[in-house]
């Protein structure tokens, strides 16, 4: 007897723990900062510096909280609960999308508010405002009723820079001024860190073992503003790098499991197609039973179970599949048989199973 089954999956907790692994990475971007901020506070107005270290310091305790999160509802997504299964994953797309904001928007705005503190002429327009107030820096109740009724940190200091700059702006008036300085900075920041950040973003992705024809594409140039390519870039290596990881890990969790069946691996026996975008695993047992996987980067992978008499084969798919769904986080959502045909010897040929269904 051999059959063909079709068997779609969710790959939640390697897909959330791939997700975690970069929004991590991260995490060092915004330490770097963070030291950046605090070692300039003694040279620049120590009140701005200050309340921007503390938002970083936010930003981070933030990112961190959702890393936290995603891992612990992908530990126990094993209940199989749709509705859970929905909202892990809507967790983990959220923590993506934080990652990629914060990679592409919110460093550069923090880099570009210090730069700004740090070159800017805040000592001459701080001793144009002491000479108008008797020697004191001051602001009026209704400048600062305007800037403590910003949220953003980062446009609340360049509101107050524009103030600073000119001070008889008031109420809108002032914050549309602080908008067009956070927008023209930014911009700038934007413009001369393209090829710097556009490096990263490469090196970011041939790190992660990305294939050269995706990464060139990635980084490819577009149409758009600097913020606006660099925006794509981070979005689209984000996908790439956690599809990549997804693969990865779900190579090691076929290896892993396949070994619990008997069979034995060979690294010679691991092959990459880039022209298919495939990694090919072969696997046998001294008996002679033999099961080849083709994992793909969007995490579908088909695998041939061959060289069984009769139903043989099922001593070693069953459990296979039970692995992956109680060992390994895979939730099964459906099976559906192709083609069944009597035979002598059982093979179990492509049976695809997609651990990225519902990938964004």
């Amino acid at each position: 007897m051999s059959h063909s089954v079709q068997i779609d999956y969710q790959g939640i907790a390697i897909q959330c723990q791939s997700i975690c692994e970069v929004a991590e990475r991260q995490l060092g971007s915004i330490d770097e900062l963070l030291a950046k901020a605090e070692s300039t506070s003694g040279r620049i107005m120590t009140d701005c510096a200050a309340a921007l270290a503390r938002t970083i310091k936010q930003e981070r305790e933030k990112l961190t909280a959702q890393i936290k999160a995603v891992r612990e509802n992908a530990a126990t997504q094993a209940s199989g609960r749709s509705a859970y299964i929905t909202e892990t994953l809507g967790n983990a797309h959220a923590l993506q999308s934080a990652v990629d904001t914060l990679a592409s928007q919110r460093l550069m705005e923090f880099e570009s508010l210090l730069e700004t503190l740090l070159k800017d002429s805040i000592e001459d327009y701080q001793r144009k405002l002491r000479e108008q107030n008797s020697g004191v820096v001051t602001v009026d109740l209704r400048t600062q009723a305007v800037l403590d009724g910003i949220s953003d940190e980062v446009l609340r200091q360049f509101t107050y820079l524009a103030y600073l700059r000119d001070n008889t702006l008031i109420g809108d008036a002032l914050i549309d001024a602080g908008k067009q300085l956070m927008n023209q900075t930014v911009n700038q920041t934007y413009e001369s860190r393209y090829e710097e950040e556009r490096a990263k973003i490469r090196a970011e992705l041939e790190a992660s073992r990305v294939a050269p024809g995706t990464v060139a594409k990635v980084t490819e140039e577009a149409q758009g503003t600097a913020r606006e390519k660099l925006a794509t870039m981070r979005q689209s290596a984000t996908s790439e790098i956690v599809g990549e990881k997804v693969r990865q890990k779900s190579l090691k969790i076929i290896m892993d499991a396949i070994k619990q069946r008997g069979f034995i691996l060979d690294k010679k026996n691991i092959k990459i197609k880039r022209d298919t975008n495939e990694v090919i695993l072969v696997a046998l047992k001294a008996s002679g039973e033999k099961a080849e996987f083709r994992i793909f980067l969007d995490g579908r992978f088909i695998y041939d179970f061959h060289g069984y008499e009769g139903q043989a084969c099922q001593k070693d798919i069953e459990p296979f599949m039970h692995d992956l769904e109680e060992v390994y986080g895979i939730h099964v959502t459906k099976q559906t048989e192709i083609w069944s045909n009597p035979d002598k010897i059982a093979t179990m040929k492509y049976q695809a199973i997609n651990t990225n269904k519902n990938k964004k």
